[in-house]
């Protein structure tokens, strides 16, 4: 089931988790603040990813991936599609870049302040760090790729991770592409 056909994220950009469908992203960010407050005391990796599948169209699915470290974790999706196939690397990989761009950029800086606030522990190991994952690794034909959208990332103030640590693109998001 396709939920969009826009790579355009905004408050109301429809999301679906294994749980619920049809859920807007700051139904999302309830989700994800009150996952958090079920275990103050935990650590937590929060996640932004896009993948993408090219047939007689392409069809991206963009994930937030919510881990509670070593005790499991929650995520949400949204998939869309373009109408024509994306053949070319660096456009497919672009565009899946920009997507998760946008969705991180709905993480304003309340959000993520809410989010930290809600992991409690006096422990300086614990806490909630951001990644944001690029579909692009060290093997294969997107290592050219890597200093180019790495270095897009980096410079919006993101912290980037590439396969096999990209793994809310690589595998997430993944999965639900070729569920078309």
């Amino acid at each position: 089931m396709l939920l969009g056909n826009s790579l355009v994220f905004d408050e109301s950009t429809v999301f679906r988790s294994l749980r619920k469908d049809h859920l807007t992203f700051n139904e999302v960010y309830k989700e994800i603040i009150d996952f958090i407050k079920s275990d103050v005391n935990s650590s937590y990796k929060i996640s932004i990813g896009t993948d993408s599948q090219v047939g007689s169209r392409t069809v991206f699915v963009t994930c937030i991936h919510v881990h509670r470290i070593g005790k499991g974790a929650i995520g949400f999706l949204h998939k869309s599609e373009i109408a024509r196939p994306i053949k070319n690397l660096r456009e497919k990989i672009y565009l899946e870049t920009c997507a998760s761009l946008q969705l991180a950029y709905l993480f304003d800086d309340e959000k993520i302040a809410n989010i930290h606030r809600c992991v409690k522990s006096r422990d300086h190991s614990k806490g909630v760090a951001f990644e944001f994952h690029i579909d692009v690794g060290t093997k294969g034909e997107t290592k050219t790729l890597i200093n180019e959208m790495v270095g897009m990332v980096k410079g919006l103030n993101f912290v980037p991770k590439i396969k096999p640590e990209s793994y809310c693109a690589s595998s997430f998001a993944d999965r639900y592409t070729k569920a078309i």
